[in-house]
């Protein structure tokens, strides 16, 4: 059984943090991106919402209402396998055979079922990774859901840390590690990926926009990372990042090229020496 049936969502101007003591009741969370911010809830609340906005001296942009199927596509809750990793939603019976491990994974309202190109790739690139080089320290930046963090863990990472921006998102992700018992090897944190990238890591993940990913770049700090892992990049994109990597003598050791999607994977430049 799904979690939730309908989806009420509320578009407010401005990015709002913080609202779990405003609401109640139904409330799932709240999506902040770009300055607005996204109210889900699984019943209409009108007159809440309005009394936030004129609280706040915001304003409500629209009302939506889904379906969580339509939401999240009903093909994209199905449990699927990567590696020895079988990735499924709580409420499938799906059973494991020898030498699998389960992950149990509830994506909410946010990125990261698991099926989208990105998503995928970054799972292949993690796998291929951990068979042949032993990472034991990893940031995942943009984490969503927490796929990737608690990928990383189970294949043996002893210390991630998973990031995001979106309030909603860091939820979410909290819930999937502490239901997958990896709360003492996973820290999870809200904030953007440029702040955090100065924290040591030997393998950086970044399933990100191309421009926050230019940011990332900016940092000297991305280039102390013996590995890295990024993705969110359309092929154009891709070969303007490459170029760069180029620059300061990375060395690009796989692509992984699903539709219009580009992943890279490559070490850095004195580790590739």
């Amino acid at each position: 059984m799904v979690p939730y049936q309908a989806l009420y969502i509320y578009e407010i101007d401005g990015e709002i943090f913080g609202l779990r003591d405003f609401f109640k009741e139904d409330f799932i969370g709240c999506w902040n991106e770009a300055g607005v911010s996204f109210l889900f809830f699984t019943h209409p609340h009108d007159e809440a919402v309005k009394s936030l906005v004129d609280w706040k001296g915001s304003s409500l942009l629209s009302k939506n209402v889904f379906d969580y199927e339509d939401w999240q596509p009903k093909d994209e809750l199905k449990p699927f396998k990567v590696g020895n990793l079988v990735i499924s939603p709580p409420w499938e019976n799906r059973m494991i055979e020898e030498g699998e491990t389960m992950v149990h994974l509830d994506p909410c309202v946010v990125f990261g079922t698991g099926y989208h190109p990105t998503t995928r790739s970054c799972l292949k690139a993690l796998w291929t990774m951990f068979q042949r080089e032993k990472p034991k320290t990893v940031s995942d930046l943009g984490t969503g859901s927490g796929i990737l963090a608690l990928a990383a863990a189970k294949w043996g990472a002893e210390k991630i840390l998973a990031v995001d921006y979106n309030e909603l998102a860091v939820e979410t992700a909290l819930r999937n590690v502490r239901s997958n018992g990896e709360s003492s090897r996973i820290l999870v944190k809200q904030g953007k990926a440029e702040d955090f990238i100065e924290e040591k890591a030997d393998l950086v993940c970044a399933n990100l926009h191309l421009p926050i990913i230019e940011s990332l770049l900016d940092k000297e700090a991305f280039f102390d990372k013996r590995w890295f892992i990024l993705s969110g990049l359309f092929t154009k994109g891709a070969e303007e990042i490459e170029e760069r990597l180029k620059q300061k003598s990375s060395r690009i050791d796989q692509r992984i090229q699903e539709r219009n999607w580009m992943t890279l994977i490559g070490t850095n430049r004195v580790f590739s020496l």
